[in-house]
Order: structure tokens, then C-alpha cells, then sequence
């Protein structure tokens, strides 16, 4: 049985495939994303953190 691996998605948690998944890569982790919104999401509330600290 060929079962393809399966991950969350960082910001919504939905199951998606890993091969289909988007990346982003900080300095020691890889986030991934069921799509361009939640990684646009992601993208702008991280850069709203930064201008917090």
C-alpha cells in the first residue's frame, strides 16, 4: 500500500499531502501551507509581531 504522507497546515491545521504543500523556511524549521492565503496570512502576522517587538 502506496499511502501518501499527509501533513498540517501551519496556520489552518487542514491535512494536505506533502508534496503539495507550500514552504516557508526559517533559520532551523519548515512551516507548511494547504495555500497562498494562509501563507500570505502567516507572512502578515508575522511581520506585525516584528513591529511589535
Amino acid at each position: 500500500m502506496n499511502e501518501e504522507q499527509k501533513i498540517a497546515c501551519h496556520v489552518c491545521k487542514k491535512d494536505i499531502p506533502k508534496a503539495a504543500a507550500l514552504h516557508a523556511e526559517g533559520e532551523e524549521y519548515v512551516l507548511h501551507f494547504c495555500n497562498i492565503e494562509c501563507m500570505d496570512y502567516w507572512k502578515k502576522e508575522k511581520k506585525k509581531t516584528e513591529k511589535e517587538e
